[in-house]
């Protein structure tokens, strides 16, 4: 598996398709090929991908990955979405089997609820990844999210909290929703969700990517927000959803290019 060096040198700005989600029992496409399809149709704006073994070695093999692509193995995926042990998620794949693919890196979840034991375990496993893959000299992306209630906080306080716990654990990259904060006019929802974004920026010292989540079927809300990403200082964009569920993935992923590289 042929992958890029991270992107820019020090990694940034980076548009990254996300993949990884059907390997977690979220089937959004359910058509494989139609699903690869959507991926192929992305790549091209995109500067890499992070995604599962299936998908990603179909898709190198295809040639569809090239070496301008930074290439992420997304190694723990057990914790299946809705099951009574989601948030244990332990490996499904290695940091050893990244270096042996010729992987950028691998991408990790980390969930952290103060009200499951399970958290204890994730930031375990977390540093486990972390020493690892710096061993294998293998970049690392890690998702780390607060999880409340048995879903993804939005919070500008948990999203605060769960990326300086991951932070100053060692992750030297990091992807964490983007803040909710919709609440005014469309111009203070913008203010806001900026400025929150740059108090989740300065909380850490690695670049943050911010996450895509569910599509929503409204393509001009995406790009709004991937806006307000990176005027509030972020690294870029790990989406996926958004992108692969639109009805014309190349053309999604072809404006989030042009916001995330300021064209």
């Amino acid at each position: 598996m042929t992958a890029a060096a991270p992107v820019g040198g020090t990694w940034g700005p980076a548009l990254i398709l996300a993949a990884d989600h059907r390997g977690r029992g979220v089937v959004t496409i359910e058509r494989y090929q139609d699903y690869l399809a959507a991926l192929r149709a992305a790549l091209p704006h995109a500067d890499g991908i992070l995604a599962t073994a299936q998908p990603l070695g179909d898709l190198v093999q295809a040639g569809d990955v090239t070496a301008a692509h930074s290439t992420y193995l997304s190694i723990n995926r057990s914790g299946l979405a809705g099951a009574v042990d989601e948030l244990d998620d332990r490996l499904v794949a290695s940091v050893a089997r990244a270096a042996a693919d010729g992987c950028t890196g691998v991408k990790i979840m980390t969930r952290i609820d103060l009200t499951d034991a399970h958290t204890s375990a994730a930031l375990e496993l977390l540093g486990q990844v972390l020493e690892e893959a710096r061993a294998a000299g293998l970049d690392v992306l890690v998702e780390s999210v607060t999880w409340r209630g048995g879903a993804m906080s939005r919070q500008p306080d948990d999203i605060v909290h769960a990326a300086v716990i991951a932070h100053d654990l060692g992750a030297p990259r990091l992807k964490v929703p983007v803040p909710d904060v919709a609440v005014g006019t469309p111009l203070q929802v913008s203010r806001n969700r900026r400025a929150a974004v740059g108090r989740v920026v300065a909380s850490v010292g690695a670049p943050v990517l911010f996450l895509g989540g569910p599509h929503r079927g409204d393509p001009e809300a995406v790009v709004a927000e991937a806006t307000d990403v990176m005027a509030g200082g972020g690294a870029g964009l790990a989406i996926g959803r958004a992108v692969l569920v639109d009805p014309d993935p190349a053309g999604m992923a072809r404006r989030l290019a042009d916001v995330v590289h300021g064209s």
